[in-house]
């Protein structure tokens, strides 16, 4: 075994779930200094989550969860419309359009200034977070401003990533320049490594003079055989892009992503770390749709955990199942950033608890019911509702999950 092999662990996402789950389990016996977790509460949840289900899905034909359901925001088909007016050729040019949508449309879920409302000029559509920013990207890429080829604008090329103007950027996110100055920096600064990410990586993103993020799904089902698996796909994006976390564990030159190191294991001393990969797992079941429209199916999602993110620990604050201490006297940073790894992982091993109850209340099996179907027809929209009806609480819960310190992490804004 190599040197790096320890830390390639870190990337795999059975190691999300052993991490979580250890936190969960010291969480429900009362052992974490932040959070306690009552999971006889999580009927509750259960209750919550298929009311919020029969609502939005009532035949059960639930589309995979990603930015995808972002993008049709006001129940518009703006990538239908969007395809529809471009007239790809083949289907390999429609899947490098789309999987480079899908891959920056998440890269750019970031912070973001409080009380954004993004409105889509064009359908009077005006929404906030996480939805405000796929549509912010979208609306960008339709309009050309991530493309370097003029008469191809529907593209995201790395140079005009690395070159992105200020002032484009924020006139596109409809960001004040000038009260927003200091988001808008990072978020240049932000597309900037991304870029810089891409170009690194000809191998993975590349075709003669062309470095495109969407051309890493076109190269790979190119080489499949009608089946991309998700494991691969998550093992390229977490490979490329894990560099581009700023304010998590590494070691030495090696950065672990969405990863962050605990400083204690229910009160005894000896860190460890806990791995996320939140961004990157999205970008995966974002991919998932791409592909189908190309004539490809993505293989082992059983393998992808759920998303660490306010939603899903809104959806179990509400429900009551998870519970937040909260000292009377102001953390320290590293207090604070264990209180955000207790609140992630705890969310994240309760939500794949509540999806086994859930198929067993269906009686159905998980192939019948993925979990990618369960955050989109359930989970995240249940939690969602709650951050839209309780914006303070929402505020003050997001804030816990991202004190400040991580620019890639949409929560606390």
């Amino acid at each position: 075994m190599n040197d790096t092999q320890p830390a390639l662990s870190l990337f795999r996402p059975q190691h999300v779930r052993e991490k979580a789950y250890e936190l969960l389990k010291l969480a429900s016996d009362g052992k974490l200094a932040y959070v306690e977790a009552v999971p006889d509460q999580l009927e509750t949840a259960l209750a919550k989550v298929l009311e919020t289900t029969r609502e939005n899905y009532p035949d059960f034909h639930i589309p995979p969860y990603g930015i995808w359901r972002n993008f049709e925001a006001g129940g518009i088909d703006r990538w239908g419309a969007l395809a529809n007016a471009r007239g790809f050729e083949t289907a390999e040019e429609m899947l490098a359009a789309a999987a480079d949508l899908a891959i920056l449309g998440t890269y750019m879920k970031t912070r973001h200034p409080e009380g954004w409302v993004f409105e889509d000029r064009m359908t009077g559509t005006r929404a906030t977070g996480q939805e405000a920013a796929a549509l912010a990207a979208f609306h960008m890429f339709a309009a050309g401003s991530f493309s370097g080829e003029m008469t191809d604008p529907y593209r995201v090329d790395a140079q005009t990533l690395v070159q992105m103007d200020r002032m484009e950027l924020a006139e596109g996110l409809q960001w004040d320049a000038s009260d927003n100055d200091g988001l808008l920096e990072a978020m240049q600064r932000h597309l900037k490594r991304f870029g810089e990410a891409l170009a690194l990586r000809p191998d993975l993103f590349g075709e003669g003079d062309v470095t495109r993020p969407g051309l890493l799904a076109v190269q790979m089902a190119k080489k499949s055989d009608g089946a991309v698996s998700a494991r691969d796909l998550l093992d390229r994006l977490l490979e490329s892009f894990c560099p581009l976390w700023e304010g998590g564990a590494g070691d030495g030159n090696m950065v672990y992503g969405d990863s962050f190191e605990h400083s204690r294991q229910g009160g005894t001393p000896g860190p460890f770390i806990v791995p996320f990969h939140q961004a990157a797992q999205e970008m995966v079941y974002s991919l998932i749709e791409p592909l189908a429209w190309a004539g490809f199916e993505v293989s082992g999602l059983e393998a992808l955990t759920p998303p660490a993110d306010l939603a899903h620990a809104a959806l179990f604050y509400d429900a009551g199942v998870l519970k937040v201490l909260e000292p009377d006297t102001a953390l320290s940073p590293e207090s604070a950033r264990d209180r955000m790894i207790e609140i992630r992982a705890v969310a994240l091993a309760l939500t794949d608890r509540l999806a086994d109850l859930l198929r067993h209340e269906l009686k159905v099996h998980q192939d019948q019911l993925p979990l990618t179907c369960i955050l989109e027809g359930g989970t995240s929209r249940a939690g969602g509702l709650y951050v839209q009806t309780h914006p303070q609480e929402a505020k003050k819960l997001g804030h816990f999950m991202n004190p400040g310190s991580v620019f890639w992490l949409p929560f606390g804004a």
